[in-house]
């Protein structure tokens, strides 16, 4: 894309919506759908500051245009210049004592005490793997996946999640992402930590219908995962896995009954800073 420049600092539209937290999810959905690469959220005393780059100015105020009667939404000119600040103060994240999420730009002194550390680099902020569904997953990936299993991954992002089942012993992991860069900064990260042999990677939004996984993994909001519930189900081995996170607690049972309904039973869930992860086992 390129930045429109003022005084010859790079700048780049952001699509601003400010919602309420019942509207949050459909909201993010929303932006997700037009090609969001990353949402940041920021709290405005009971409202809630979507902010999102979705391609140029063009593209930024057709959505406006589409949205505005339901929230209030506008297109913001941000420099880029200072974009990458915010690496300064990124830290290590630890999801269990077996596994650690690293910034692919910092020395992490204490790698000898975790047997998997996986190295990250968001690049346009499609996940660094500090957000509470991400660590959900991770430490349910460490805790229940066996060895040579085929896994998916939908919404896939940075590639943080399928990078962590193969270093677990994953045979063949599948990322998809719908968002149109980041297969290439997935590829990229696979690559860094040795795993590229066995991840693949595609852009698109679709459940693969030929082929059935060991574990599927959806880190998607509840709107996704409800809508994905027969093709997700569908792709998993009987007696397969599916972790689905990327809900708040308060879609839980929705989402849960769903998966029931679809052929799955509950195996676990758990809560973590109001987001959710769910494990469910598919019917013999």
């Amino acid at each position: 894309m390129g930045s429109p420049k003022s005084g010859g600092v790079p700048r780049a539209a952001h699509v601003v919506l400010t919602v309420d937290t019942a509207e949050l999810e459909l909201a993010a959905d929303a932006l997700r759908q037009s090609g969001a690469r990353a949402i940041e959220e920021r709290h405005i005393g009971n409202a809630i500051e979507l902010w999102a780059v979705l391609g140029d100015s063009a593209a930024s105020t057709a959505f406006v245009d589409r949205w505005r009667e339901r929230w209030h939404a506008g297109v913001e000119m941000v420099d880029l210049t200072p974009s990458d600040t915010w690496k300064r103060y990124s830290e290590p994240v630890i999801v269990n004592e077996k596994l650690a999420i690293v910034p692919a730009w910092m020395s992490f002194q204490e790698k000898e005490r975790f047997p998997f550390v996986v190295s990250i680099d968001p690049e346009e902020s499609f996940g660094l793997g500090d957000h509470p569904t991400t660590r959900i997953v991770a430490d349910l990936l460490c805790r229940l996946m066996a060895p040579k299993s085929s896994v998916l991954d939908m919404g896939s992002g940075s590639g943080v999640l399928s990078i962590v089942a193969a270093l677990l012993g994953a045979r063949r992991v599948l990322g998809i992402d719908r968002a149109i860069g980041a297969v290439d900064v997935a590829q990229r990260n696979a690559e860094r930590n040795a795993v590229d042999e066995v991840t693949e990677f595609y852009q698109g939004s679709s459940v693969p219908n030929d082929e059935q996984f060991d574990l599927v993994v959806a880190n998607i909001l509840a709107p996704v995962l409800l809508d994905l519930c027969e093709p997700i189900v569908r792709s998993v081995e009987p007696g397969g896995t599916v972790i689905l996170s990327g809900l708040r607690s308060d879609r839980r049972e929705d989402v849960i009954n769903r998966y029931v309904a679809g052929g799955c039973h509950l195996a676990e869930d758990l809560v973590l800073e109001g987001w959710c992860g769910v494990v469910m086992t598919k019917q013999q």
